[in-house]
């Protein structure tokens, strides 16, 4: 097996552990209905369902990630789901967003933006780059 793919089952095997946490974390939020956000690296598209629900019913979620084999398994779990006209998905660094300035309502981050190597500061103000004035960023670690 792959380091990839080892990585990818290790995300399916605990995605059951951590789904409360991650349904509560964003149900807090209340994200605002039909508002568009991004999904800083999705991995395999786990919580991109549950975005795509608080931010129904015309919402849109983007959901980015490093990894093209990510992004591939979370484009076919969002097809599986019926999902496909409300969610996106890109290959990118989360360290070099490639979106405009102020694209995004809110930006979600669970796993993924919580764990740089050095000084987060680059990290955050890129995170926030994105996100409209009086937006959400939402970092879960």
């Amino acid at each position: 097996m792959s380091d990839i793919e080892d990585y990818i089952a290790k995300l399916q095997v605990t995605d059951p552990l951590r789904a409360p946490v991650l349904q509560a974390a964003i149900a807090d939020l209340v994200l605002p209905r039909d508002s568009r956000g991004l999904d800083a690296g999705c991995g395999i598209g786990l919580q991109i369902p549950l975005l795509a629900d608080a931010v129904a019913p015309g919402g849109h979620v983007t959901g980015l990630d490093v990894r093209p084999k990510c992004v591939t398994r979370a484009e076919r779990l969002a097809k599986r789901m019926g999902l496909t006209k409300r969610v996106a998905f890109r290959e990118g660094d989360i360290n070099h967003l490639p979106f405009d300035d102020g694209t995004f309502g809110w930006l979600w981050s669970a796993s993924a933006a919580g764990y740089p190597a050095h000084e987060p500061t680059g990290l955050l103000r890129e995170l926030a780059r994105v996100v409209r004035p009086g937006g959400t960023v939402a970092i879960l670690v």
